[in-house]
């Protein structure tokens, strides 16, 4: 059940299912030292193994306990500058959009005025006739490095648009995921299909493979069923394989995988389908059984390293009324929270939660004059704030 497209749904449609009461504890402080979490020693780095049956109480968690703040951006509404968002990611200086239903990668600055497409769709030079998968922008360089679903490339472009070069690849690579590291090389971690091709390998600008991690036969795939997910919040290359239960960083130095975080389930033949983040400071898991109708039973894991514990959680924006956030962890990439809406989408939520009566009272007028601003014909709205270290 695990194809593309449906885990990375599933994944927001059972954080919907998680805001819908699906605890309906009262809120609760997260313990600490609650015995639900093990820390083991692997190789001079500490692996963090939280225990499934042992996450008991349910807590409301404020999006101000990860981030420094949180602001509004919305969206240059001309129509070269509309979306369908799959990905946001932001940097100091830009924002980038990786489309849904392969259209082309934009690219906003910080105050959401759009700049122009990185590349187009299409089979000629600097184009791309499959889906983007993974994207880094090095604004010190000003460079944009896009890789696509699958291909024997990674392309190269300017931060003005243009496309530079594509970096030629001596195999294909599948479903990758890119890191620019100090020297300028890149990393990537992929889905190989055969023993022995590499799983992650540095690689230059000429397409020289410099260092390489063979797969295992766990490693391998025989088609496009699973996923790699890369959030990278923490500085470093992390990433999950969905064919390996553990959530690893890659370390280009060393070149090796250093394990950070997996965990146990009292039934590993009926374990739900889950999904590893990782934070500065926590770990999220979201989770949910599939049923005859879908996801079902799911919610959101928070994992507190410090206090060495976890609990089932809701993530609350506390800085905009306390709304609701499905799919807690999917909102944190590359060092921000980032949640990019449909004016319309964002209009009805706050409509929603306004009848909850689970909004302060002194946020009310906060929010109902933001909804009066929501014109459902406009680009996105994004919220974004910076985590904190």
């Amino acid at each position: 059940m695990k194809t593309t497209y449906l885990l990375l749904s599933s994944v927001l449609l059972l954080g919907c299912l998680s805001a819908c009461n699906i605890f309906t504890q009262k809120q609760k402080a997260l313990k600490t030292n609650d015995g639900s979490i093990v820390t083991v020693e692997t190789g001079g780095n500490e692996l963090t193994v939280c225990d499934f049956a042992l996450v008991k109480d349910t807590i409301d968690v404020p999006l101000s306990e990860f981030v420094e703040d949180c602001r509004i951006i919305r969206f240059d509404n001309s129509d070269s500058a509309m979306f369908k968002a799959w990905f946001t990611l932001v940097t100091d200086q830009y924002i980038g959009v990786r489309q849904q239903s392969g259209g082309p990668f934009k690219l906003f600055d910080k105050e959401g005025k759009f700049l122009h497409d990185i590349g187009s769709v299409g089979n000629g030079a600097g184009e791309y006739a499959v889906s983007i998968y993974d994207e880094v922008i090095d604004e010190k360089n000003d460079r944009i490095f896009l890789s696509p679903f699958y291909g024997r490339k990674i392309m190269v472009y300017g931060t003005n648009g243009k496309w530079i070069k594509d970096i030629p690849l001596p195999g294909q690579i599948n479903k990758p995921k890119l890191s620019l590291n100090a020297d300028g090389t890149l990393s990537v971690v992929h889905m190989p299909f055969q023993e022995g091709e590499p799983l992650a390998f540095q690689v230059d600008m000429e397409g020289n493979i410099l260092k390489q991690i063979p797969a295992t036969a766990k490693t391998t795939v025989s088609d496009f069923n699973g996923e790699v997910f890369s959030y990278k919040n923490g500085n470093d290359f992390d990433f999950f394989h969905t064919s390996i239960d553990t959530l690893f960083v890659y370390d280009p130095v060393g070149n090796r995988l250093l394990p950070e975080f997996t965990m146990t389930f009292p039934n590993p033949e009926e374990k739900p389908i889950h999904l590893y983040y990782r934070l500065p400071n926590h770990f999220m898991v979201n989770y949910y059984f599939w049923g005859k109708n879908g996801p079902e039973n799911g919610g959101d894991i928070l994992i507190d390293k410090k206090k060495n514990a976890s609990s089932h959680f809701r993530l609350i924006n506390d800085f905009y009324g306390n709304l609701p956030i499905p799919g807690s962890g999917h909102n944190f990439y590359q060092g921000y929270f980032i949640r990019n809406m449909e004016p319309g989408q964002l209009a009805e939520q706050i409509e929603k939660h306004l009848a909850s009566g689970k909004c302060p009272s002194q946020d009310r007028k906060k929010l109902e004059e933001l909804a009066a601003t929501l014109d459902e014909n406009d680009n996105n709205v994004l919220f974004v704030g910076k985590l904190k270290k």
